[in-house]
């Protein structure tokens, strides 16, 4: 029969076995954060260099052709299309026929409603 100590000294090295396959892990995700953080670092010069690409001509399409991205983040400032967001208003239409007055009932009790009504006053 095993000692507690035999015990522990198995799991110690278990548990080691375990620690030194998670160090090649741990330096590869301390390399990833520094790139992430570089990588953001270049997100607001690339969109204005962007922008100044389209500014001088190019599409965004002829862009994307080349291999450039559209940016993730635009500079602030003026807006990258001339969308008006205001929605045109429809004409409003006067019309002096009856028929086109008639609003037609919604349920049976408003259509019977309606009927005895007509007939008070016809």
């Amino acid at each position: 029969m095993a000692s507690a100590h035999d015990i522990m000294q198995r799991m110690k090295a278990v548990q080691a076995a375990r620690e030194q396959a998670f160090e090649p892990l741990a330096q590869i995700l301390v390399q990833r954060e520094e790139l992430r953080r570089q990588l953001a670092e270049t997100d607001v010069p690339y969109g204005e260099a962007y922008v100044a690409a389209e500014a001088a001509g190019w599409t965004a399409q002829e862009l994307k052709e080349i291999g450039a991205e559209e940016p993730t983040r635009r500079p602030k400032g003026r807006s990258r299309g001339r969308r008006s967001t205001a929605k045109k208003a429809e004409p409003v239409t006067t019309s002096t026929d009856a028929s086109m007055t008639a609003v037609p009932a919604q349920n049976a009790t408003a259509q019977t409603e309606a009927t005895a009504a007509e007939g008070t006053t016809g």
